[in-house]
């Protein structure tokens, strides 16, 4: 019995490598495609499982958006692909966003076990939403590898990052996979993925009722990456910032509803 059981475990463990390293070699060369600032979010009926792989029918019809690479602190940006290229989807339903991330990544590290915890000090992925043009108010969301959150904030981007703004909780639900081993940089791996449920519920200090077809929000998607075969770390972005800075949602993609 324990013989078979062995067996079966190591013929499980072997199919999630393998379906990991399908999934991230079956887009390792993304196609060049011209930048569009808008995105179309289309609305979905279909139940999504968070799970991290992206395997319902509606992720189909959603566009991949890109990241760029973003230069250093105010040099002139060039808008190059990133060392590690990462995509990201996002779908709309009547009580959630869904945003789909896929980094690839030989290196993932990630160590910080606490809700709210620094996570922009390891590898993350961010989501920075907008969801009004007239108000200064401002929400960032960040998962790091281990599926840990930190959910923030901002009446305005002027107000500094503190525990105050820290307190703030979206009711965010999400899910990881990672394509490897976490913090062991020996060894090579594939990248991971998060599949994320912001409920609108999350906007109420900035919007009254749910979006509906033809809104449009500010948003940008965008990454810490931390690797040994990096010089240094790495930040990138689906909207084509004119510096290195989250914050400028003056350069934010658009994020148009639509049925």
């Amino acid at each position: 019995m324990k013989r078979k059981m062995l067996i079966t475990s190591l013929i499980l463990t072997l199919s999630c490598f393998l379906t990991g390293w399908s999934f991230f070699k079956q887009d390792s060369e993304p196609e060049a495609e011209k930048y569009v600032r808008k995105y179309i979010c289309h609305y979905t009926d279909e139940t999504i499982k968070l799970d991290g792989v992206f395997n319902e029918l509606c992720w189909e019809k959603a566009k991949k958006i890109r990241f760029y690479h973003l230069n250093k602190g105010d040099e002139k940006q060039t808008y190059n692909k990133p060392f590690f290229p990462t995509s990201g989807m996002l779908l709309w339903d009547k009580n959630n966003l869904y945003v789909a991330l896929e980094a690839k990544d030989k290196d993932i590290w990630a160590t910080i076990e606490e809700h709210d915890g620094n996570l922009w000090s390891e590898d993350v992925l961010e989501i920075f939403l907008k969801p009004s043009k007239d108000k200064r108010h401002l929400y960032e969301f960040e998962l790091s590898p281990k599926n840990i959150l930190l959910d923030i904030f901002y009446p305005s981007r002027g107000r500094p990052f503190c525990d105050g703004t820290k307190s703030y909780e979206s009711g965010l639900k999400s899910a990881v996979r990672v394509y490897g081993t976490l913090n062991t940089w020996k060894d090579k791996d594939a990248g991971w993925t998060a599949e994320v449920a912001i409920p609108f519920d999350a906007f109420r200090e900035t919007i009254d009722k749910n979006p509906k077809a033809g809104d449009k929000w500010l948003f940008a998607l965008c990454r810490y990456d931390y690797s040994v075969y990096l010089e240094d770390k790495e930040l990138s972005s689906s909207a084509k910032l004119s510096r290195q800075a989250f914050n400028l949602y003056e350069d934010y993609n658009i994020l148009e509803f639509e049925e």
